[in-house]
């Protein structure tokens, strides 16, 4: 009469054992969703005239970034970050003065992907992506003359960053990242056509070059 009881007692056994074992065969779904807003470091390269140069100062950023998962490893990302380093114009020409400082606010809005070299608790990810950037100056008071106000600026941009991405669960999670920004101005454009076919020629350049160092706090919905 004990054998049911035994074999009944042997089967609660084993189902408590295989339980865990048949949760981890089967891990949990990627994240759909990832919105992190971040905060971190902004700095520029100086820009370059035949008068003088701009120099940028380091400042303060602030943004966020919503990455959409396409798999196990990748992601399509929007990012938008601003900034407002002070800048001031060094002149180099004695028949031009140099300026004091002023405010550039600086806008970056970007779609790219993101991907990762690892999947798990801590991630280590490149991204990168293309889109705008927006220059706003403030007015800009030079001695001995009056106010002078710079015209807003729109470039085409491009973005690369390299981090790591650390969960402490499936929701919540620490991203440490540093990027670069490439400003990029389109001076001319020539288009050719002749016997032997056509072609077409696009001046461009890299006025200056931005990044920054962030860190934000990744939540996943």
């Amino acid at each position: 009469m004990r054998a049911p009881y035994s074999w009944w007692t042997a089967g609660v056994l084993l189902s408590v054992v295989a339980g865990p074992a048949v949760a981890q065969a089967y891990p949990e779904p990627p994240r759909k969703l990832e919105i992190t807003p971040f905060a971190g470091l902004f700095w520029s390269t100086e820009v370059n005239t035949s008068n003088g140069s701009v120099v940028f100062g380091p400042a303060a950023d602030l943004g966020a970034t919503l990455d959409f998962q396409v798999d196990g490893k990748s992601q399509v990302e929007l990012l938008y970050a601003i900034a407002r380093p002070q800048a001031r114009f060094q002149s180099s020409n004695p028949f031009y003065a140099s300026s004091p400082p002023f405010g550039v606010t600086t806008q970056y809005l970007q779609i790219g992907g993101l991907t990762t070299f690892q999947q798990g608790t801590v991630e280590p990810f490149l991204a990168g992506g293309l889109g705008l950037a927006w220059f706003s100056p403030s007015a800009v008071r030079v001695a001995g003359s009056e106010s002078i106000q710079p015209a807003d600026t729109w470039l085409f941009s491009l973005s690369l960053g390299l981090g790591v991405r650390w969960f402490f669960s499936n929701a919540v999670g620490l991203r440490l990242e540093t990027r670069v920004f490439l400003p990029v101005y389109l001076s001319s454009g020539t288009f050719l056509s002749g016997p032997n076919g056509a072609a077409l020629q696009v001046s461009a350049g890299v006025p200056l070059v931005q990044g920054d160092l962030s860190l934000g706090l990744v939540i996943a919905p």
